[in-house]
């Protein structure tokens, strides 16, 4: 997945030679709540994470870019047997969690031409997680992200960015669509329903290296 970032910024590239590109390796710490599951919460360690952003100014104060976010956590649950009729608690079970999110974020910055430019994001996109000890080890997530930040510009090409940011990995409970036709004529309809199960965070910080305009 991460040659995705690369194929994104070079079509990007090719369509605007002059555009405004950023690229931004950054680090910081990822909040990952708890997992409700039957009759006991699993939880999910807080770790440091990491990753690299590219991202294009696709007009005055406003930024399109990609997101890979990485972190490895650990969760604890524990497993019971209800083979006699009352569940057994005894054995507490932890296992390795591999996390990368690939997201697409669209920023609102306040003002383009300054040193200090705050901005609103919103993120659109993938949550992937990888478990060591479940049959099925891996598993994905329709996720959406809202966030803010500033940048401070040390430079016309350098600068540094700080972030705070809500995730929220969704499942989709049920699709539904439907038909029918009646004395008043005919109508279809229809509805998705989503929740999401665990709500995440993080705080990052990078250096941004800007390059054209």
């Amino acid at each position: 997945m991460k040659k995705i970032l690369v194929i994104t910024l070079v079509f990007i590239a090719s369509h605007n030679l002059f555009a405004q590109i950023e690229i931004t390796p950054f680090g910081g710490w990822h909040w990952t709540g708890k997992i409700p599951a039957y009759r006991q919460d699993i939880k999910v360690t807080d770790k440091g994470n990491y990753g690299i952003r590219g991202g294009v100014t696709v007009r005055d104060q406003m930024v399109v870019e990609f997101e890979w976010n990485h972190t490895d956590n650990a969760a604890e649950y524990y497993r019971y047997d209800l083979g006699n009729g009352f569940p057994d608690y005894d054995e507490l079970v932890s296992t390795n969690l591999n996390m990368n999110y690939y997201m697409l974020g669209f920023l609102y910055e306040a003002t383009y031409d300054e040193p200090l430019i705050p901005y609103g994001l919103l993120n659109i996109g993938l949550l992937n997680v990888k478990a060591e000890i479940t049959g099925d080890p891996s598993n994905n997530w329709f996720t959406v992200g809202l966030g803010g930040g500033i940048k401070y510009f040390l430079s016309d090409n350098v600068g540094i960015r700080l972030q705070a940011r809500l995730l929220l990995p969704m499942q989709f409970a049920g699709i539904g669509f439907g038909c029918g036709i009646g004395s008043g004529g005919g109508g279809c309809g229809s509805s998705v329903n989503a929740y999401t199960n665990i709500i995440q965070g993080d705080f990052t910080g990078g250096i941004i290296l800007k390059f054209g305009g």
